[in-house]
């Protein structure tokens, strides 16, 4: 994926972030209701040839996710969001996306395609006329397990992380999945966070930001959430956001 202009300074994503098998129903972001499965649904990690590690979440309506970066230890140094669309059949698949590399900076358009196993995606990627290649796994079922449904009890409470433009924040979620927030610079946020309807170990969630000093004032944005133990004791949450014209996107990662 492109490299990042800015990246994060808060080391949160666990390089197996997206742990767990293939195949199954998790639905894309915002669904109602679960939709037929994709031959590619499940989660992946691997190394691209611009050398960033790649998180990726494929849901069965064909949407799919990815945070990248640089490894840290059992952590991934955040450098951006992608998101986009996904075609597979009789082993072979196409993506299209958006890659939102940096708060405030015009999303870049890319496209790849490669072949698929149970347990692999081997491809090659074009983003802003430049090229290059990906070798993802699914992941052992240790960290975190795509085929269980969520439980808002896993992310009750509270979080402090980081947003997808280095600030600072602390977002609380209650049992019933209602979410608030507040950064570093002063940006207040609400929004609710719910198990996805198929069933699998998957949030849907939307977000409304404050006024300024939000980055996005008074604009909204959906997504999706996950969590899993990170191995040393801790628990990770990543939230990935875009707004509805997918011209801008969001994240927080934090550990507890």
């Amino acid at each position: 994926m492109r490299t990042l202009k800015r990246g994060i300074s808060l080391a949160l994503l666990v390089s197996g972030i997206l742990a767990g098998c293939g195949g199954g129903g998790g639905g894309g972001g915002g669904s109602s209701t679960p939709a037929a499965s994709s031959p590619l649904e499940g989660v992946y990690e691997g190394p691209s040839s611009s050398g960033k590690t790649i998180d990726a979440l494929f849901l069965e309506d064909g949407s799919w996710w990815n945070m990248y970066g640089i490894p840290s230890g059992s952590a991934l140094l955040v450098q951006g969001v992608a998101t986009g669309t996904s075609t597979g059949s009789n082993g072979s698949f196409t993506i299209t996306f958006k890659d939102y590399y940096a708060p405030g900076t015009t999303p870049v358009s890319g496209s790849g395609s490669g072949t698929y196993t149970a347990t692999t995606l081997l491809g090659t990627i074009t983003e802003g006329g430049v090229n290059g290649t990906f070798n993802l796994t699914t992941p052992l079922t240790t960290n975190y397990n795509y085929n269980t449904p969520a439980a808002l009890a896993s992310i009750s409470g509270s979080w402090t992380g980081s947003l997808l433009d280095g600030e600072s924040a602390t977002v609380s979620v209650l049992t019933s999945g209602t979410l608030s927030g507040t950064s570093s610079l002063g940006c207040s946020f609400t929004g609710t966070a719910t198990p996805r309807p198929s069933g699998k170990n998957v949030f849907n969630v939307s977000v409304t930001f404050g006024a300024a000093p939000c980055s996005f004032p008074n604009q909204s944005m959906s997504g999706i959430a996950l969590t899993y133990p990170l191995g040393n004791g801790t628990n990770q949450l990543i939230v990935g956001l875009v707004d509805s014209t997918q011209t801008k996107a969001s994240a927080f990662f934090a550990a507890r």
